[in-house]
């Protein structure tokens, strides 16, 4: 059936080789995330003929844009064909074999040709996850879940077919009523639940696991530079410490049969290159690089300058559903044009109403935060005014094949092309008006960039605070009357969590200091790598600038500015 060669990783080497009942997999970007799921369905398919397992996404949108297409592409790598050996959505053909479990509805459904079928649920709306006996549980991108939801709807449903596949049939499945749940790395404090399924490394054999983890990272962050200054006696010197820290480590099954996995791109080095490394890490700021390329646990720093509540400001369902399903239909369930999306994929982008960016020009970065004021609030589903922080774009200078600002500004514009409203609010960075992109232009980064913006068919109206930097002290006053929410002369605020990764990181690994009775930012992360990534307020800022520009009046008016609060 296989139609060419596979080869596996060391992390999906221990995933088939361990076989465990359940699985836990925190891996970072380039680890190979998609052959474990396909080989997931695969395995389902082939011990458990006729079974139901459940593929619960945050929404349908994240399931058909992140789980499926690459899924798909697997699968069809095992011989599997669309359509033949597997039907997505719609009455399977007669000839498929049926579940054993009754299904009545196929709109969210995989059928394969044995009759085995994986139920696609939602977390988009309260008990719409609800569906039949399951046979195994399935999560991507775990740490978008609502956990408790979760544990409420789906988990209680993991329980038929004992006769079939458990412990009253005459060959039990070890896999049978147990779960996968693959995941990027957990960046805020409610999504370290999955970080707790590998405390058993502490508890059953004494390895911190998770401390000794960071360790190679930041090792493995010497070992690019050595790389890079062609020192290969060091080179090896740290490669052969990586390697000693990892039998460290080395995974097991617990007692309770879940095999927990952390892994990172040096994982799959022989189907990646060392040289693919170097140019991500050359690349991308060392914020990014560190949580996505090489899955870096992170932890809100105390003392945090920003009280960011994900309860309260971070919403994940915002994918815009109907029109996903609409173009899953249209195109055959084809993986490219699913796995490509621009506006129209998000539901919290308001088509008819303005946009608003705020650049952070920088030597290493550049970056604009995205916003757009709604009357909806998605967190709470409340209708109520809200200034919702909806998108992220950033580049490096040296990954920019032409003008830096402008590949800037045509990531934004092509991720919005079709976006009906062409009006846009443009938040200067002051200092971007004394900045000048290269030598040849002498123009300053923001004119350069409303330059660009109207070219692409926008009408930019140019927004800009007081003074060159809103004051620390009081942005810090701002934040906290801000996120309390219980004022109504302060505007709510919400973060789309999936769009706005780092931002929601830049926030919450912002050290708030005292100096001279005044509350700062504490910015010296940007100098070093050995402490926390480098660019990790640089995004924060860019927010700042927006909300103290629009709110930073109220303030003053409300007769706040000269309060000082508690740390919280």
């Amino acid at each position: 059936m296989i139609t060419e060669l596979i080869d596996l990783n060391p992390p999906q080497q221990l995933s088939v080789i361990n076989n465990a009942k359940s699985e836990v997999d925190i891996h970072g970007r380039g680890t190979g995330k998609s052959y474990i799921m396909g080989w997931e369905m695969h395995s389902i398919v082939r011990n458990m003929p006729r079974s139901v397992s459940s593929i619960t996404g945050c929404t349908y949108g994240q399931i058909y844009t992140r789980t499926l297409p690459s899924t798909l592409k697997f699968l069809a790598k095992l011989g599997y064909k669309k359509d033949e050996d597997f039907k997505i959505g719609g009455k399977p053909p007669k000839a498929f074999l049926e579940p054993y479990e009754q299904v009545t509805k196929f709109e969210n459904f995989i059928s394969f040709a044995n009759g085995t079928g994986f139920l696609m649920l939602s977390q988009e709306r309260e008990g719409s996850s609800r569906g039949p006996n399951l046979d195994r549980e399935i999560v991507d991108e775990a740490l978008t879940l609502n956990k408790e939801r979760y544990d409420a709807e789906v988990s209680p449903a993991n329980r038929g077919n004992e006769d079939r596949f458990g412990f009253l049939s005459p060959k039990p499945v070890k896999q049978h009523h147990g779960f996968r749940y693959v995941s990027s790395m957990p960046y805020t404090k409610e999504q370290m639940w999955l970080l707790r399924y590998g405390d058993y490394y502490q508890q059953e054999a004494g390895i911190p696991i998770f401390d000794i983890w960071n360790r190679i990272v930041k090792l493995q962050i010497q070992l690019l530079e050595a790389h890079k200054d062609d020192d290969k006696r060091l080179f090896k010197d740290i490669w052969n410490e990586t390697v000693r820290l990892k039998k460290q480590i080395a995974p097991f099954v617990s007692k309770e049969g879940v095999l927990f996995t952390l892994a990172n791109a040096f994982d799959n080095i022989q189907n990646l290159g060392m040289s693919y490394l170097v140019r991500e890490y050359d690349k991308q700021n060392l914020l990014t690089f560190m949580i996505e390329i090489l899955n870096w646990i992170i932890d809100k720093v105390e003392d945090c300058y920003y009280p960011l509540d994900s309860q309260r400001h971070i919403y994940y369902d915002a994918y815009n559903d109907d029109f996903i399903r609409g173009i899953a239909e249209n195109t055959n369930w084809d993986a490219d044009h699913l796995s490509t999306p621009d506006s129209r994929f998000d539901l919290d982008c308001d088509p008819n109403r303005p946009l608003e960016i705020v650049p952070d020009w920088g030597a290493k970065i550049n970056l604009f935060s995205v916003g757009q004021e709604r009357n909806f609030n998605f967190v709470t589903k409340v209708i109520e005014p809200v200034d919702c922080v909806i998108n992220e774009f950033f580049i490096k200078p040296q990954d920019s094949k032409n003008v830096p600002v402008d590949d800037l500004v045509d990531l934004f514009c092509d991720y919005y092309r079709h976006h009906p409203c062409r009006e846009l609010f443009f938040f200067r960075d002051r200092y971007g008006d004394h900045r000048q992109p290269n030598v040849k232009n002498s123009k300053p980064y923001n004119e350069q960039a409303i330059e660009r913006l109207q070219k692409r068919g926008w009408r930019v109206t140019a927004k800009v605070h007081k003074g060159m930097e809103p004051p620390q002290h009081d942005k810090y006053l701002l934040w906290l009357n801000i996120m309390k929410g219980n004022d109504l002369r302060y505007p709510k605020m919400i973060i789309n969590g999936k769009n706005c990764k780092y931002t929601i990181i830049s926030m919450n690994n912002t050290r708030v200091i005292e100096k001279n009775g005044k509350f700062e930012k504490d910015k010296s992360s940007e100098r070093k790598k050995s402490v926390l990534p480098e660019e990790a307020t640089h995004f924060g800022d860019a927010v700042d600038k927006r909300f103290w520009t629009k709110y930073g009046d109220i303030l003053f008016r409300a007769g706040s500015s000269t309060f000082v609060s508690p740390r919280i």
